[in-house]
């Protein structure tokens, strides 16, 4: 390793300490997340018509990122981390789910009782990258139990999806948001 690699490396090691210090690894959205897929199980419980549900759903996903921004206000975070060169990349982790929005219009017009199943997977999948950029093993473990767990749910249970994939991210959420608050105070 020359002399320039060792440095690029200790920059990236301390640009990855200040993002996740200044953003909380991002437990504002975790946090979000809670109460938008607790809202979803109220919903699969109540709405019976499969169509309807998941169109709440797919507009519904829309409203994390907003509803994070204030949460974030509130545990006083620097969400976008200005002055930090990596910081768009967390934004843009994010915004890969963007991509995902033609299969949930997909799923959605063709098999609206899998939607529920099919969002928590996609959720669950996306923390992968954010292992990596946080240093987080609270992001690992989000990334394989949702969507292990959401999989499960809908081809084991699919007539309980509706309810039981989104109680069971409320569930695995609220672990990862515990976790990342031990990593947070552990910084």
């Amino acid at each position: 390793m020359t002399t320039i690699d060792r440095l690029a490396a200790a920059n990236l090691d301390e640009l990855q300490t200040d993002l996740a210090a200044r953003t909380g690894r991002g437990i504002n959205a975790t946090t979000a997340g809670i109460v938008l897929w607790a809202i979803f199980a109220a919903l699969g419980a109540v709405i019976a018509d499969d169509r309807i549900l998941a169109l709440f759903y797919v507009l519904g996903a829309g409203l994390l990122f907003p509803f994070s921004l204030v949460v974030a206000k509130v545990m006083k975070l620097d969400t976008f981390a200005k002055g930090n060169p990596i910081a768009p990349l967390a934004g843009l982790l994010g915004a890969v789910q963007i991509l995902y929005i033609p299969l949930m219009i997909g799923a959605l017009l063709v098999v609206p009782h899998m939607v529920p199943w099919f969002l928590a997977v996609l959720v669950g999948a996306h923390f992968l990258p954010y292992a990596w950029l946080f240093r987080s093993r609270a992001y690992v473990f989000a990334s394989v139990s949702i969507p292990l767990a959401a999989g499960a749910v809908g081809w084991l249970l699919p007539d309980l999806a509706r309810f039981a994939a989104p109680g069971a991210v409320v569930v695995l959420l609220a672990i990862t948001t515990f976790l990342l608050a031990r990593e947070n105070r552990g910084r």
